[in-house]
């Protein structure tokens, strides 16, 4: 894939512009599916939504997004893109779903994974790779899925995508424990289900799934408390689930156009 002015050489871009990204193909008048933007299950402006982590086809040529599983509904709900109800559902809930798992005071564990699988329906919507950009101009490129393993992960400048926050970048390590990843990058409401991506090579790492209380102990060299609060659960671990289920949503291959 051809890359614009990229930061590091890398899947974090600056944008010509702040107004998004034009559509590509001319006529086509789909709507836009892009990682970090927001979905809800109603028709009607409603307060509240969740965010995309990415858009690719399964094994059966699908169109599917993969956002978190807390925001899983009735498993069959229809799905419309956040500002954009009045275009009509693009998609359908599937039960292909796990609710996540957290601890008793409501932070996330990595005990039960957090994911949903929405079916995209492509005569209206068509995805891309491609999150909007933020007020400066960046935005992130997914273009594969990292495989990492336990304990400090040299990320180096990782940047997370939701509707809320737009896209956040942070430098310095991903804290990995099991299933979770911890990052300075703390999203707000709504961000839920949104990528963390490796900026350098364009690995999507995670998915955002909330915050909990970092579980390393303060560093001797840095003598200062860690502060990488925000929970994402690993998209390696997600697809690998998701692939086990052999349904809808296995053999996720990300889009490959912005």
């Amino acid at each position: 894939m051809r890359r614009v002015a990229a930061v590091c050489g890398a899947a974090v871009v600056f944008a010509a512009g702040t107004g998004g990204v034009a559509s590509a193909g001319g006529g086509d008048d789909r709507v836009v599916l892009r990682p970090g933007d927001g979905i809800v299950f109603s028709a009607e402006p409603t307060p509240g939504w969740c965010s995309v982590a990415a858009v690719g086809h399964d094994d059966a040529g699908r169109l599917v997004a993969i956002t978190a599983g807390h925001c899983y509904q009735t498993g069959s709900s229809p799905v419309w893109k956040v500002d954009e109800q009045h275009r009509g559902p693009i998609g359908t809930e599937t039960d292909v779903a796990s609710r996540g798992s957290v601890d008793q005071l409501g932070f996330p564990t990595d005990e039960i994974a957090d994911y949903a699988v929405v079916v995209l329906d492509e005569t209206r919507v068509r995805g891309s790779n491609t999150s909007v950009p933020n007020d400066r101009g960046e935005r992130v490129v997914l273009e594969s899925v990292a495989v990492v393993g336990e304990g400090e992960l040299p990320a180096g400048t990782h940047c997370a995508a939701g509707r809320s926050t737009s896209v956040a970048c942070a430098t310095g390590d991903v804290r990995v424990d099991g299933n979770l990843m911890s990052s300075p990058l703390l999203m707000r409401p709504g961000d839920s289900g949104g990528p963390l991506v490796r900026a350098e090579t364009g690995e999507w790492m995670g998915l955002s799934v909330g915050y909990r209380f970092p579980q390393t102990e303060i560093s001797d060299d840095r003598q200062v408390p860690d502060t990488r609060f925000a929970a994402y659960q690993r998209a390696d671990r997600i697809l690998a689930e998701i692939d086990a289920r052999d349904g809808i949503g296995s053999g996720f291959r990300l889009v490959d156009t912005p």
